[in-house]
């Protein structure tokens, strides 16, 4: 039975452009977003802040956004009162995790998808840098951060972040596209709109932005002017904007960046995308296992700071995938790979040397990419994980009782591993040492 709720009733199947998966694929596909797909959704507020504005003027026409805008910023101290509601409504909004999570959806969908490098908005708010880890690029000074590695989000309205920046009026939106026929910022929104395959989300009919966007369009661009994608719930937008030279996917934002994101994991074009809170349980495991390891006399047992650094590995690998999943990097079958090549080199160069404290150190590293390479497809992955170690071992180490029984009978070897061992803590009490290797 399919659902009729107010939030799944707006998710409208509908076939996929294969021209979009293409452009994804080779990374030219780039998401020009409007407010629909944030804090202006209905599944956010039951008002717009269009409609608030409008009550408090007491108005019953219907203007523009830009005009009812203008007319705000009109009165008294109407400009400073407009940005204070503005910064009130997100503040709001934020204040509780449910709305915010509504607001967000989008973004924490297309987080996970890594081809997607370019996102073009007219909105406000910052959810694209919280969520999607975007560089955001506001003004002319803010291209020192551009790099075509990185994801990154051209405000072409301005952010909240930067109240001046904001264009709201009449007045602001004529400063803002006669800024971008000459400015830096509209040369690489042309640049971008006449190379790349460009998907509309977020924008209605009457909207100030996307009227804006297509008679800037069909102005700049001519008569090559690119065809486009509109996704939007309204099935005859596509008849009532002037723009023909574009097709309509009539389905919610976020339900088409989800069946998108579906259609890439089908592909095997991304991975990695449903085990943030497994990597989550594991890492509370090995932090657990390292805080009862920290206990051993060092003194009696030096090999085992091979453990903890083996273990500082482990966890430095799962925080770092946990702290930077919106960035959509782990989600590149091809990224843990390179990684681990990486790695292996280093974790090789540092057994040369001698250096074994960093051997184990990168050692515990590795396995931690390795597990979330193949979690995802092998849940049973995390039962054979290695959760500790000594470079040394004679027997496996299955549980910490049989790592603590090779690592005792290991105190009168005079291996290598031993030898290095004893010659970091010789010259300290056990109250001196605090083992701890850092992420480098």
């Amino acid at each position: 039975m399919n659902c009729e709720c107010a939030i799944c009733k707006s998710n409208k199947p509908f076939d996929m452009p294969k021209e979009i998966v293409e452009a994804a694929i080779k990374g030219d596909l780039v998401l020009f977003c409007g407010a629909g797909i944030s804090t202006e959704s209905k599944s956010v507020l039951p008002y717009s802040f269009y409609t608030e504005i409008k009550q408090e003027l007491s108005l019953n026409e219907n203007l523009s956004f830009c005009q009812l805008m203008q007319l705000y910023c009109d009165q008294p101290n109407g400009r400073k009162l407009l940005l204070k509601k503005i910064r009130k409504r997100f503040s709001y909004i934020n204040s509780f995790p449910e709305l915010e999570r509504s607001a967000s959806s989008f973004h924490r969908e297309l987080a996970e998808l890594y081809p997607i490098r370019t996102i073009i908005t007219t909105n406000w708010d910052t959810y694209f840098e919280e969520y999607c880890a975007a560089i955001p690029i506001t003004i002319p000074e803010d291209f020192a951060y551009w790099d075509d590695s990185e994801r990154f989000v051209l405000k072409i309205h301005g952010s909240i972040n930067n109240l001046s920046t904001i264009i709201a009026t009449e007045d602001d939106y004529n400063k803002c596209y006669q800024s971008l026929q000459k400015g830096i910022i509209g040369a690489t929104l042309k640049h971008i709109l006449a190379i790349k395959t460009v998907v509309f989300i977020g924008f209605s009919f009457g909207d100030d932005d996307l009227n804006q966007i297509i008679e800037y369009l069909q102005k700049e661009m001519g008569d090559i002017y690119p065809h486009i994608y509109l996704v939007t719930l309204d099935e005859t937008l596509k008849d009532r904007i002037n723009y023909k030279n574009c097709t309509s996917i009539v389905t919610s934002g976020t339900f088409f960046i989800h069946s998108f994101k579906n259609i890439l994991i089908s592909k095997g074009i991304i991975k990695n995308t449903s085990i943030y809170s497994q990597i989550c349980t594991v890492l509370g495991c090995i932090k657990e296992l390292h805080e009862k390891a920290a206990q051993i006399d060092l003194q009696k047992h030096p090999c085992s700071l091979y453990n903890l650094a083996y273990q500082d590995g482990v966890i430095h690998s799962f925080e770092r995938y946990l702290q930077n999943y919106n960035t959509g990097e782990y989600c590149d079958p091809n990224r843990i790979s390179c990684l681990v090549c990486k790695y292996e080199q280093i974790k090789d160069k540092s057994f040369a040397n001698g250096n074994y404290w960093d051997e184990a150190y990168y050692e515990g590293y590795i396995n931690g990419l390795v597990l979330i390479s193949e979690i995802e497809e092998d849940a049973e992955a995390v039962k054979e994980f290695p959760f500790i170690y000594l470079p040394n071992a004679r027997r496996a180490l299955t549980s910490y009782e049989a790592f603590f029984k090779e690592l005792d009978s290991l105190s009168t070897e005079e291996d290598e591993y031993c030898k290095y061992a004893n010659s970091i803590v010789k010259n300290y009490t056990a109250k001196d040492i605090i083992v701890h290797h850092p992420p480098y």
